[in-house]
């Protein structure tokens, strides 16, 4: 690693939204990497019948019937691209990610990145 580079963390809940420029710039003057912490409930909606939804930031309120197959597939669908059109930002700005989930233990996953970042990076 070249020594004018800084090791940085950089916690945001709309990293998603960063420009791929900015994201990049970032990048070329620290070592970043983006570590996205996801609950399962933002990949897949549970069947739970009629839920009242509320924006925290809008305040729109909406009731959605989670019972529905159909609208849980689609869910499930377009998080999925959300998060493929996430890995394919980050790493168009040759930013290593990785997802963490809430469901599941992390520690060894976490070790096994940097791991295996740290050897990419000594040997190319």
């Amino acid at each position: 690693m070249a020594a004018h580079l800084r090791r940085s963390v950089i916690l945001s809940e709309t990293l998603g939204q960063a420009s791929l420029t900015a994201l990049r710039q970032a990048n070329r003057r620290h070592d970043v990497v983006a570590v996205q912490i996801t609950d399962r409930f933002e990949l897949e909606l549970p069947n739970l019948g009629f839920l009242v939804l509320k924006d925290a930031e809008t305040g729109e309120v909406i009731e959605v019937n989670s019972g529905d197959e159909r609208r849980r597939a689609a869910f499930a669908r377009r998080q999925a691209e959300r998060q493929r059109d996430l890995r394919r930002l980050f790493s168009s700005a040759g930013i290593d990610s990785i997802q963490l989930r809430t469901d599941r233990p992390y520690a060894a996953e976490l070790g096994r990145f940097f791991e295996t970042r740290e050897k990419r990076r000594r040997h190319g």
